[in-house]
């Protein structure tokens, strides 16, 4: 019997269909084709990081980071390594309160609280069903049946009450949401020319498929991909 069987069976029944989903859909993934560009470094642990074109970004580059939850270490480095900007939101406040308790001594970050939406308002949010988790999704994404309510905000509403005119780096990680906002979300009007996302088994692989193709028609290409499907685009006309 394999530790994932064994694992499996202590599952309840909704755990294990979740389970055994997201597996499948990390499997069909894992093939997607990548854009040739020399450059791409992995920032962060193993748990937090992601991967991006190292040889583009420039210190004068302002990068919002959504759903840091409670590890900011790709944060960190992006602002080390390469002296940026960095906004950093999460839905949850005790992981924006730890973010910015870990970066008292680094003016460069900023963390606030917000659930990035398709519209300003209160949105309902499932929590987590592990009891050593404190994430929230509005797409489904747990099997518990506790919900909250927090503040939702758009990347441009934000974008307004920070000042910021642009955003050169974009990393999304919303649990999920991503099949709904993404496609409300203009990133070359936004100024993006990096933007990296987690797709979620809360959508099928043909939406995941679909939502990448979306983004290539809208002129980004994916560079790179990191488990579980963390995807890196960078702008077509910016690859050599």
């Amino acid at each position: 019997m394999s530790r994932l069987t064994a694992n499996l069976r202590k599952l309840r029944p909704g755990k294990v269909r979740s389970a055994l989903r997201r597996r499948w859909f990390e499997r069909r993934l894992e093939s997607l084709e990548l854009r040739d560009l020399p450059g791409v470094v992995e920032l962060g642990s193993v748990y937090g990081g992601w991967k991006v074109p190292g040889s583009m970004i420039e210190p004068s580059w302002v990068c919002y980071s959504v759903g840091a939850g409670g590890d900011i270490s790709f944060d960190r480095a992006l602002i080390e390594r390469f002296g940026v900007s960095v906004r950093g939101f999460d839905a949850v406040q005790m992981f924006v309160d730890q973010a910015n308790e870990e970066t008292t001594e680094e003016p460069r970050f900023l963390a606030r609280q917000a659930a990035i939406a398709t519209h300003d308002g209160p949105i309902r949010m499932q929590v987590s069903h592990d009891p050593q988790s404190s994430s929230v999704s509005s797409a489904g994404l747990y099997t518990s049946h506790d919900f909250v309510e927090l503040p939702g905000r758009t990347l441009e509403s934000l974008m307004a009450e920070l000042g910021d005119e642009r955003i050169d780096l974009l990393k999304l990680d919303i649990e999920g949401a991503e099949y709904e906002v993404l496609p409300s979300v203009d990133l070359e009007r936004l100024g993006v020319k990096v933007f990296a996302t987690q797709l979620h088994h809360t959508g099928s692989v043909g939406q995941a498929r679909a939502l990448i193709a979306g983004l290539r028609a809208a002129g980004y290409e994916p560079v790179a991909c990191r488990p579980a499907v963390k995807v890196t685009f960078v702008r077509a006309d910016l690859i050599p």
